[in-house]
């Protein structure tokens, strides 16, 4: 009798940590990596720490976001310099970025993996007046005035313009799905040939403008991504918004076998009212997590064949 071969609960997960993004406001957290000294530095803490993956955008030294190619290029140099982590590069930068800004990290960075946007959606950080936070800066309260007109642009012919700037790059994307439709649009991509198998795809949840953060969420695009996507996968993981949902997400995610992303582009709080003080500290509850569910944490050199696939 030739029963199916039960899938390994215990097979390691990746762990990314997004070091610092381009949506939190320094003004929302004295922690927050800002400048190349600081944001490699907690890169690396992030590695020490047990992260597999790290998710990097750039910073001036007073928080805002750049993409100049010099800065990113210094960040992945020292990045480099004191870990062997994956290198994930943000190509979604931060609001307001033109195309070619989004995609200078590719060239300035030269990372393994590239984040790959799926789809155009409202996208809202701050839309309540009453919740917006006190700001230190110019460029912050600019941001806060964009309120209610918040539009993330990935339309088709440029998710075309930045698949093929992956494939000549030889760096891998990291599919994000912030909605149940960009998991068909990837389907579509994946059927007319302009992304290749096998694709890691990431559920980011709880942006406004896209999915909720809800477990049940999860759940219903993961079950999608199965279905739409099937054999064209290599991994879903689950990058979740917020605290507690940052946490719950990553546990539900890990006992299904799935990856997850924390850190403090998506959250800054490590308990109840309790800001986070590193992005170290949010890899450290991911990896007790983890441990508890009985899921180890790959390590970088686990993904060494799968990029090596893209490289050649």
């Amino acid at each position: 009798m030739n029963l199916p071969t039960r899938e390994d609960r215990y097979r390691p997960s990746v762990l990314t940590a997004a070091i610092t993004g381009g949506d939190v406001l320094p003004s929302q957290t004295p922690h927050l990596p800002c400048g190349v000294e600081e944001i490699v530095a907690a890169g690396i803490a992030a590695a020490e720490a047990g992260a597999t993956v790290l998710h990097v955008h750039g910073r001036e030294d007073d928080g805002r976001p750049s993409a100049d190619p010099g800065l990113l290029a210094e960040i992945a140099a020292g990045i480099r310099a004191g870990t062997d982590a994956v290198l994930n590069m943000s190509t979604g930068g931060s609001p307001g970025m033109t195309e070619e800004e989004r995609l200078a990290g590719l060239d300035a960075a030269e990372p393994d993996i590239g984040t790959f946007n799926l789809g155009t959606m409202n996208y809202e950080l701050f839309p309540t007046a009453g919740r917006m936070p006190e700001v230190r800066h110019e460029w912050e309260r600019a941001i806060l005035e964009t309120s209610g007109k918040g539009i993330f642009a990935n339309p088709l012919g440029s998710l075309r313009r930045f698949a093929a700037a992956f494939r000549e790059r030889g760096i891998a994307p990291e599919l994000e799905a912030y909605d149940m439709g960009h998991i068909t649009m990837a389907r579509f991509l994946v059927e007319e040939g302009t992304l290749v198998p096998p694709l890691r795809l990431q559920l980011v949840l709880g942006v406004l403008g896209g999915a909720t953060n809800t477990i049940e969420t999860m759940l219903a695009m993961r079950d999608a991504a199965e279905r739409e996507l099937g054999g064209a996968l290599a991994s879903i993981g689950v990058a979740a918004t917020g605290f507690p949902m940052e946490f719950r997400c990553a546990a539900v995610g890990l006992s299904l076998g799935m990856d997850i992303r924390v850190g403090l582009e998506d959250n800054i709080r490590i308990a109840r009212g309790v800001a986070a003080e590193s992005n170290a500290d949010l890899v450290r509850a991911a990896i007790t997590i983890a441990d508890v569910v009985g899921r180890p944490i790959a390590a970088p050199g686990d993904l060494a064949s799968y990029l090596e696939a893209w490289k050649s």
